[in-house]
């Protein structure tokens, strides 16, 4: 599946989603069975349900969910910019502006769609009273003994003390740590499991089942407790509505428009519903770089069947199944992207003492592995264990090794890399070829 345009996923999506984006159902719905054969609920091939209390509504909704999706993507492009030449000091407040945002502020999302026009850009026009903070959770990390809140702030003050300096700021050293972390990626990976992983699985998933489903959420609410938290937990996935329209080169291009689609054709891109954030694209990544995965195809198709389920007033059993699918789906998306960064960060340190040395490279890679690697305690239906977290975290360190190849200490570090790798190809069932390519 390397380098794999799906082509029934594009041609099913391209035919049916004009009329599929708008509406719940078409004539390309697939229909699950009650015992006995009944047919019973239909699934549509996009995330598009009608409400069954409001006529000609649509019952889905996860506006805020989108608006902290912009909010993360945002804090790691101003983490990222202050490295960039031409950049000034920042201070904590700065950075907690996008972490701890408040409506008061009405600021602009940083995120474009390469100058093509957006149905909204202002946070608090999408969504109200949303930040990261007040979602995160309050487990200790393992290997750091402190919530992740906590280390945002550490790491936020690393920055905007490095960036008074005037020899750092404007160069990867801002968002550098004295062990060679690469706190851009830190924040940004961290916040990805501590936040959307969590509560995706953690809230959302996780307590599904004792959401009321015969009556409308709150007064005048198109949707149930159930269909509106299930929105959610799909809203931190960060999936467009019709997702499987994105080939998985589509999904790992560098551009918006790679990975936005004008679906119903107004001219213009809607975050709510045109765009895909963070893990849904670390999906495409890895299906594109795997072989007999497709991980893009399995959270989707059990975000939609479970709230397919759920608005048919379906089977809870199913409901149950279809979590247990969505939530292992994303698992082995972030432990594939650990496996993918363990391998970049081998590479990296092939290099060190050559012409080829990168430690900016190294760093970044180092990061993206150890954040990830937080990012897979944040599931309560996990099969990384908390004793593989632990062992995955006391090969990592705190940071980089820079120790030269053929040096014993250089072979150790690769031979426990190795040893890590091993370790999630064991708890996720990945194949060895995967797990050598990614």
């Amino acid at each position: 599946m390397c380098n794999k345009i799906n082509l029934h996923k594009w041609i099913v999506s391209f035919l049916a989603f004009s009329l599929i984006f708008i509406v719940a159902c078409s004539n390309d719905e697939e229909d699950l069975e009650a015992e006995g054969g009944e047919t019973s609920i239909q699934v549509p091939t996009a995330y598009s349900f009608d409400s069954r209390f409001k006529e000609g509504e649509s019952s889905v909704a996860y506006s805020g969910q989108v608006v902290r999706n912009l909010l993360w993507q945002d804090l790691k492009i101003f983490t990222d910019s202050l490295g960039k030449s031409g950049a000034t000091a920042a201070s904590v407040a700065d950075l907690n502006k996008f972490y701890d945002y408040k409506d008061s502020a009405n600021l602009q999302s940083l995120t474009t769609v390469g100058g093509g026009a957006l149905v909204e850009s202002y946070y608090t026009a999408i969504s109200k009273g949303k930040n990261l903070k007040g979602k995160i959770s309050k487990d200790p990390v393992i290997g750091y003994g402190k919530p992740a809140d906590a280390l945002m702030q550490d790491w936020f003050k690393i920055i905007a003390d490095n960036s008074q300096d005037s020899s750092k700021v404007g160069t990867p050293a801002v968002y550098t740590d004295e062990n060679g972390a690469d706190l851009s990626q830190m924040i940004n990976k961290v916040l990805v499991g501590a936040v959307h992983y969590y509560q995706s699985t953690g809230v959302y998933l996780n307590g599904i089942l004792e959401q009321d489903n015969s009556k409308p959420y709150k007064d005048g609410s198109a949707y149930t407790a159930m269909e509106h938290k299930w929105d959610e937990a799909f809203g931190y996935f960060g999936a467009a509505r019709d997702y499987l329209r994105y080939t998985d080169v589509n999904l790992a291009g560098k551009t918006a428009a790679d990975f936005t689609f004008d679906s119903n054709g107004d001219g213009q891109i809607d975050f709510k519903s045109e765009y895909n954030f963070g893990l849904s694209r670390n999906a495409g990544k890895r299906d594109k770089g795997g072989s007999g995965v497709d991980f893009t195809k399995e959270i989707f198709q059990a975000f939609v069947t479970g709230r397919a389920t759920i608005s048919g007033e379906g089977d809870i059993n199913q409901v149950a199944a279809q979590r247990e699918i969505a939530a292992a789906g994303m698992e082995k998306v972030i432990a594939a992207t650990v496996v993918h960064y363990i391998n970049d960060t081998l590479d990296d340190m092939s290099k060190l003492g050559t012409a080829d040395e990168s430690k900016k490279n190294l760093n970044k890679h180092w990061s993206e592995m150890k954040g990830f690697t937080v990012a897979l305690q944040y599931s309560p239906f996990k099969r990384v264990t908390v004793g593989n977290l632990q062992e995955l975290h006391g090969i990592m360190g705190n940071g980089p090794s820079y120790d030269k190849p053929g040096t014993p200490a250089y072979k150790k570090t690769v031979a426990n890399y190795n040893r890590a790798k091993a370790v999630l190809q064991t708890a996720c069932g990945f194949s060895a070829a995967n797990v050598a390519g990614w």
